[in-house]
C-alpha cells in the first residue's frame, strides 16, 4: 500500500537531510514549489513540514521559510545507506568516512549460516567498520557475504573503503538487484570492545539491528550486524494500526 503523499513528501525530505544533500541552515524548497512539484495541496505540504518539524529535522521561521535544524544525531542503517549510494554513488554523506578493521574469510556461525542461507561452519566472508562523522564514531558494524559473492566480487576481501557501499557493489558486480530486505532492532549493553571502538563509557546503551538484504529471487545478498550509540534517531515510518 502507497505511503499518504504528505509523507512521501516528508520522506523524500528526510532523505535528503540524511544524505546531507540538505544541511543544517540549508532552507527547504517553498511551499509553492512543493505544491507544483508534487501537484498535491498546500495542506498536504504543510502536513508533511510538520512531520519533520515533529522530528527535530526543521524548524520553520515566521516570514523566512522553513530550514534545516543544526545536525540532528541520526542512526542510518544499511537499507537508507543503501539508497544513499544508488542516488549520490557514496554511501557517506558530507563529513563521513568509515575505518575498515578487518576483511577476512571466517566459518560462518549459526545466525549468519541462518541468515544467508548456507550450512553452519561453511566459510563466508565479513568486514568489520567503524563509521565517523568527524572524528565522533558513530557506528560500528560486521557485514557478512557467501563466498560465491565474494568470488564475484574481490573487493570485499581488501581493508579498503567501498564508497558506493557493499550492497550496491554487489549489485554491480553480480548483477543481482537488492529488491527486499528484513531488519531486527534491539537495545542492549555495549560490550568491551563496542565501548572501545565507539568510544563510550560503561555501562552504555546501543542499539542493534540485524539487516538483510534479499534479491529480486529472494536469495540472501548481504547480512549485517549494524551497533548505533543510544540516543540517535532511526528514519520514521507510518503504519496503520487497524489491521
Amino acid at each position: 500500500m502507497a505511503l499518504p503523499r504528505y509523507e512521501q513528501i516528508a520522506g523524500d525530505l528526510r532523505g535528503r537531510i540524511v544524505r546531507g544533500e540538505l544541511r543544517p541552515g540549508d532552507v527547504l524548497p517553498s511551499e509553492r514549489e512543493m505544491t507544483e512539484r508534487w501537484r498535491v495541496a498546500r495542506a498536504t505540504v504543510v502536513r508533511a513540514i510538520s512531520v519533520l518539524r515533529q522530528e527535530g529535522l526543521v524548524e520553520s521561521r515566521q516570514g523566512d521559510g522553513t530550514y534545516v535544524k543544526q545536525r540532528t544525531a541520526l542512526a542510518r542503517n544499511a537499507g537508507e545507506r543503501y539508497r544513499t549510494a544508488v542516488k549520490t554513488g557514496n554511501i557517506y554523506t558530507t563529513g563521513e568516512h568509515a575505518d575498515i578493521l578487518s576483511a577476512e574469510r571466517l566459518p560462518a556461525p549459526e545466525p549468519v549460516a541462518t541468515a544467508l542461507g548456507v550450512a553452519e561452519g561453511d566459510t563466508v566472508v565479513c568486514r568489520q567498520r567503524v563509521t565517523f562523522e568527524g572524528q565522533t564514531p558513530t557506528a560500528m558494524s560486521h557485514s557478512w557475504f557467501t563466498e560465491t559473492v565474494a568470488d564475484a566480487a574481490p573487493r570485499l576481501l581488501l581493508r579498503q573503503r567501498i564508497r558506493e557501499g557493499t550492497t550496491r557493489y554487489i549489485e554491480m558486480q553480480t548483477q543481482r538487484r537488492p529488491t527486499t530486505g528484513r531488519d531486527w532492532w534491539s537495545a542492549r549493553l555495549a560490550t568491551d570492545e563496542e565501548l572501545t571502538l565507539l568510544q563510550l563509557t560503561g555501562p552504555a546503551a546501543v542499539v542493534e539491528v540485524r539487516h538483510v538484504a534479499y534479491d529480486e529471487t529472494g536469495e540472501p545478498l548481504a547480512y549485517e550486524i549494524g551497533v548505533t550509540p543510544a540516543g540517535r534517531w532511526a528514519r520514521s515510518e507510518e503504519y496503520a494500526l487497524n489491521v
